[in-house]
């Protein structure tokens, strides 16, 4: 054991045998034991260089605005049209008619190579960041150390993130404290969280390198490719729309993201969906903040909830497939 090594498991059985520091939320205190505890793992478990880590964490910094930030995100404080009013704008239209136009030849290979429909694509980049042009703008290795000491209820899993980033930055020849993405963590035109850049993104040009953040190749390849291996299906739907009583409506809407039960259940029991559907299709009527009071439905089918695995919210998936249909309208056929 290096003597650096030696005086990080000192400083951390000295600081937790002393009182806590009374005040904030995140005390001094609190923070500096998770921050060596962090540190020590990445030496002790996972063979990271002792005086590469104790730099990076020399400069890293705890941002105390994002706590806040992820402990009220548009999903959880919007209603369904006010949500929607942020993504369906004419001017982010107007960039995925750009780009789609663009990129023809890349959308039409992904789908025929992967089975993703082109507006599904469209819809996560819009939504995402815009078509590439609003990637973030925190040092992602502050995000998630912030998140990992400082917002307990998913510390586990920012800590987790924050290892993965170590490992895909000597994966990838990255420097570490030079990658900027959202306030969560997540990276390039896609927003991949550093977990899901290692298991997910891929190289879709060949040139030897996975750049999320500047070769189009590799993020729309890497986007189908993340749905792909979630589950989607080709020979299933994504979703259907229909008119029910609303006192039904307010007995089935549910915010949960895995259905419960399929087309023919909701058949059963009055629900009207087009015959022509698969009666055995996983089916749910989606809840929407703000839409409960009107007799117009939508149901989410298979490939609704594929999409929720980017980003476990229904509203999300609806806003990324009403702004591919969007574009879809806008485009000439031979793009389409």
């Amino acid at each position: 054991m290096s003597l650096k090594h030696f005086k990080i498991l000192t400083l951390l059985l000295f600081i937790s045998s002393s009182p806590l520091i009374e005040g904030s939320e995140n005390s001094t205190q609190d923070l500096t034991i998770a921050k060596y505890e962090i540190m020590n793992e990445l030496i002790r478990d996972h063979g990271f260089d002792e005086q590469y880590v104790n730099n990076i964490f020399d400069e890293v910094e705890f941002l105390p605005e994002l706590i806040e930030s992820i402990s009220r995100p548009a999903e959880k404080t919007k209603s369904w049209q006010e949500y929607r009013s942020i993504f369906l704008t004419p001017k982010r239209i107007a960039a995925g008619v750009l780009f789609a136009n663009q990129h023809k030849e890349l959308l039409d290979r992904v789908e025929e190579e992967l089975g993703i429909p082109k507006k599904v694509l469209l819809g996560i980049l819009g939504v995402e960041t815009s078509f590439g042009k609003i990637q973030g703008r925190y040092e992602v290795i502050n995000s998630l150390y912030t998140l990992a000491v400082g917002y307990p209820p998913r510390s586990k899993f920012f800590r987790e993130e924050l290892i993965n980033l170590f490992y895909l930055s000597r994966e990838q020849d990255f420097s570490i404290s030079s990658i900027k993405g959202s306030y969560a963590g997540a990276m390039g035109a896609p927003q991949f969280i550093a977990s899901s850049y290692r298991n997910y993104a891929i190289d879709g040009n060949g040139d030897g390198k996975i750049d999320l953040f500047n070769s189009w190749d590799d993020v729309l390849m890497s986007i189908g490719n993340y749905l792909n291996r979630n589950g989607w299906d080709p020979t299933k739907d994504i979703m259907s729309k229909t008119n029910i009583d609303i006192s039904l409506k307010e007995k089935l809407a549910s915010k949960t993201i895995r259905p419960k039960s399929n087309i023919g259940d909701l058949v059963a029991i009055g629900v009207p969906l087009d015959s022509k559907l698969d009666q055995t299709q996983k089916a749910q009527i989606l809840y929407l903040e703000g839409e409960q009071t009107k007799n117009s439905s939508i149901v989410g089918l298979h490939n609704f909830y594929v999409i929720t695995t980017y980003n476990r919210n229904v509203m999300y998936a609806l806003a990324v497939l009403e702004l591919g249909e969007s574009i879809e309208g806008i485009l000439s056929p031979d793009v389409f």
